[in-house]
């Protein structure tokens, strides 16, 4: 059975498009990106809206008089990048769409260039470049471009009686949405009622985010909260995948604020977790946990032996939360 939690009810699904396909506008090439002294790699690997640069090293015993382009392989099968660039001399820049082709017969290193100004996902795949010569001699080359694996952004976080969770990724190719688990020991289940949005688009990249707001009293002890990016290659979502504990406590009303006291010395027990109890001491606050089978007396003010009536002895959670923060009326006894 899945762990039916409440969702985060979101009215809009925002996401920025970067990168967007300007190709068929003609005021777009009316000036070329500056071509870069010196390629980085023979094989190209960027983030999504950074340059790519593929040199070819071969030194020419004469100019060519055509350069063929040829995309053999990529995830958008209609997208195949196919052209032709004439020689027209033996130092000359000639854009075709998005790429810029940089030839230089002076050079000794990198003469021939095949470079474009912004990464997007269709760019992916294999590449093979015919030079033909007047002669009637052809060389030809193959090279891939691959796209550096994004970053997960994952944050767990309590804001008084729940949990907020927010995964998300941006500039990816790959991934196509986000999975929020539930972990105990080595079972898993699925949060099923979440804000999952996502944009995806080729000339572009993807941005995938998923949210949920989930009760405390839904967790118990020692449980994680997993996001996974749901991907074709499984070797590469694990090494993706962020897992994070459920924070025992986050944000102002869940903690006691030792600032009101800031030259003595005081206890309070935490509003939810019964072996857990704050000691402020000149204004700085430190958390401490209570012995195995003891809990935190708010009338005693120590850790003792456990009452099954007024902590649970699984979750260690109280029956009935703490609505503030007192302090401690027999600090003396500690």
């Amino acid at each position: 059975m899945l762990l039916m939690l409440p969702f985060f009810d979101s009215d809009e699904c925002i996401i920025p498009i970067i990168g967007l396909d300007n190709g068929n506008d003609p005021a777009s090439f009316t000036q070329s990106p500056p071509i870069p002294d010196q390629c980085e790699k023979d094989i190209s690997s960027a983030t999504i809206g950074e340059q790519i640069c593929i040199p070819y090293t071969q030194k020419f015993t004469s100019s060519p008089s055509s350069i063929h382009v040829r995309q053999l392989t990529s995830q958008y099968f209609n997208a195949l990048e196919v052209f032709v660039v004439n020689v027209s001399s033996d130092n000359f820049v000639q854009q075709n769409g998005d790429w810029i082709v940089n030839f230089n017969s002076s050079r000794t290193d990198q003469q021939f260039r095949f470079m474009k100004e912004k990464a997007t996902c269709d760019n992916i795949g294999i590449y093979e470049i015919t030079l033909e010569y007047g002669d009637g001699n052809i060389t030809s080359i193959e090279f891939e471009i691959s796209l550096k694996d994004p970053k997960l952004q994952h944050s767990v976080t309590r804001i008084n009686d729940s949990i907020h969770v927010h995964c998300e990724m941006r500039n990816t190719c790959k991934v196509k949405s986000l999975a929020l688990l539930v972990n105990h020991g080595e079972s898993s289940r699925l949060i099923p009622d979440i804000n999952d949005c996502s944009n995806n688009d080729r000339n572009s990249s993807s941005t995938v985010s998923a949210d949920a707001i989930i009760p405390v009293s839904r967790f118990s002890g020692n449980q994680t909260i997993s996001c996974v990016p749901l991907m074709t290659d499984p070797k590469l979502a694990a090494n993706l995948t962020s897992t994070m504990g459920i924070p025992v406590c986050g944000g102002g009303d869940c903690v006691p604020n030792c600032k009101d006291d800031p030259h003595g010395v005081a206890y309070f027990r935490d509003r939810h977790i019964c072996n857990i109890f704050y000691q402020c001491s000149n204004g700085d606050m430190i958390s401490q946990t209570c012995p195995l089978s003891t809990y935190w007396s708010h009338s005693e003010c120590t850790c003792v032996h456990f009452n099954d009536e007024i902590c649970d002895r699984i979750t260690y959670r109280f029956f009935q939360p703490v609505t503030s923060f007192v302090k401690c009326t027999n600090a003396s006894l500690v």
